[in-house]
């Protein structure tokens, strides 16, 4: 992962230290604050759980792999849109999904691995923040040890499975 991946965020404060990676995201239940009303009630929830940023809870997606990533377009009427589904692989054996509706736009900026020398995964979820954009969408920036994925859809629902 280079510097200019890490840097995107807007309200959580991550980067990479020699000992390896400095988070706070003590900021964002202020941002939240701010912006809670305009955001669709199951991403709120995800949002502002208090266990999304608690590396000690199963729920919190920190440490998780991806498992499967499963982008569908559906025909609404006269016009077609994208959904997408992650499934993750908690980092306590526990599984979970992502789901996105109304993807806008999206994007994954996949790195060689490192180590170990024969892994061609995302590698693990390291950390994720969420904002609300000035047209009203959530942008979702999910930073893992070896890619960068972002999507911008109008909801994000969070499920244990």
């Amino acid at each position: 992962m280079d510097d200019q991946d890490v840097n995107n965020m807007k309200i959580i404060k991550f980067k990479q230290t020699h000992d390896g990676f400095f988070m706070d995201s003590s900021a964002y239940p202020n941002y939240l604050n701010k912006v809670k009303d305009k955001i669709p009630e199951e991403a709120l929830q995800f949002m502002s759980a208090s266990w999304h940023y608690d590396h000690n809870d199963p729920r919190c997606p920190h440490d998780s792999k991806i498992d499967s990533l499963i982008i569908r377009e559906n025909l609404i009427g006269d016009f077609r849109v994208t959904n997408i589904e992650m499934l993750l692989l908690g980092g306590y054996d526990n599984r979970f999904s992502l789901s996105y509706s109304n993807a806008h736009s999206y994007s994954i900026k996949k790195n060689k691995c490192e180590w170990p020398k024969e892994d061609y995964s995302h590698g693990d979820w390291l950390i994720d923040e969420i904002i609300l954009l000035n047209d009203n969408l959530l942008m979702h920036e999910i930073i893992f040890t070896d890619a960068v994925i972002k999507i911008k859809a109008t909801d994000i629902i969070y499920k244990i499975l």
